[in-house]
């Protein structure tokens, strides 16, 4: 182990506890792995946006660079990263919160342009986007968007972030990742208590009976196209259906159309920013053995809904 200096284990114990702040908890001592004594151990490290980049993706079978939204969408791949936070939507809110923790390069899963293609040209009059972008050239924070090569990780990074935080990682199956097999079964309404909990949610939607009783459950995390989804209800028969969200003539009116007919797949729609945000802050833990001594948390970009 390196030896360092107080300053530098000062520095980086200032880091975790600002952002622990700024997120309401410090997420990365929350992970399973990451104790606090770890946390002062390297040297403050000196690596570029692109060399970060470039270290995770050495780590992704076949990573995908080209014909993908994984870009970085602000900032400049040869600035020096002084910390890393990964979120969920890198919303002007995470944005502010980044550059008060003191750190300059966003890892967010999702765009931070209000479209997935990260188009830029029709939103050029939109207040919003136009006050975002200033906001990231005055902070000089860099985004970089980790969406198809953090799903094609094997494991899925977004489904072992919730498999972890659920306590359902010893059921992952990799020959077929996206269905789990409970040892015993839960009830849906026990399920929603387990994933209200465990993932921060105030409150999820269900089409189905409460009382149902699961045991193989399909991972669904944020947005699945309904031509991958609906084919499942067909093929493997799950008793429950886990979405981050469908638009609702999609996979929630086959779901009920199949209920209806005596069918016994149910769906629970957990909303599509926390249904992923345990995938983003898992790659905290999977991420800074990579690039050790650099400073890395996760700020969630939470729920945007109020349930009134």
């Amino acid at each position: 182990m390196n030896n360092i200096g107080d300053s530098d284990a000062y520095g980086r114990r200032a880091f975790i506890s600002t952002v622990g702040k700024l997120a309401g908890t410090s997420m990365i001592l929350a992970l399973p792995g990451v104790s606090s004594a770890g946390i002062a151990s390297p040297p403050q490290a000196s690596y570029t946006v692109q060399q970060v980049i470039d270290i995770i993706l050495k780590e992704i079978p076949n990573a995908r660079r080209e014909n993908t939204v994984d870009k970085i969408r602000s900032g400049t791949p040869d600035q020096q990263v002084t910390g890393i936070v990964t979120t969920m939507f890198p919303s002007i809110e995470v944005i502010e919160k980044t550059k008060r923790a003191g750190a300059n390069f966003i890892i967010a899963h999702e765009t931070p342009f209000y479209n997935n293609p990260d188009e830029t040209e029709w939103l050029k009059n939109d207040d919003a986007y136009k006050y975002k972008v200033d906001l990231l050239n005055k902070y000089k924070i860099a985004i970089w968007r980790f969406h198809d090569n953090w799903h094609a990780h094997r494991p899925d990074g977004i489904a072992m972030g919730n498999l972890l935080k659920l306590g359902w990682e010893k059921y992952y199956d990799p020959q077929n990742p996206r269905l789990i097999t409970l040892p015993q079964p839960m009830t849906i309404r026990s399920i929603a208590e387990l994933a209200k909990k465990k993932l921060g949610i105030a409150m999820v939607r269900v089409v189905g009976d409460g009382k149902q009783q699961c045991k193989t459950i399909y991972l669904a995390f944020g947005y699945m196209d309904p031509k991958m989804q609906i084919p499942v209800i067909q093929q493997s028969k799950p008793d429950l259906i886990l979405s981050g969200e469908t638009r609702e003539w999609e996979t929630v009116e086959r779901v009920r159309d199949g209920l209806a007919m005596g069918q016994k797949t149910s769906l629970m729609v957990l909303s599509h920013s926390v249904s992923e945000e345990a995938g983003m802050e898992y790659l905290v833990q999977w991420l800074q053995p990579r690039v050790p001594g650099l400073k890395i948390a996760n700020i969630p970009s939470n729920n945007p809904f109020t349930f009134v």
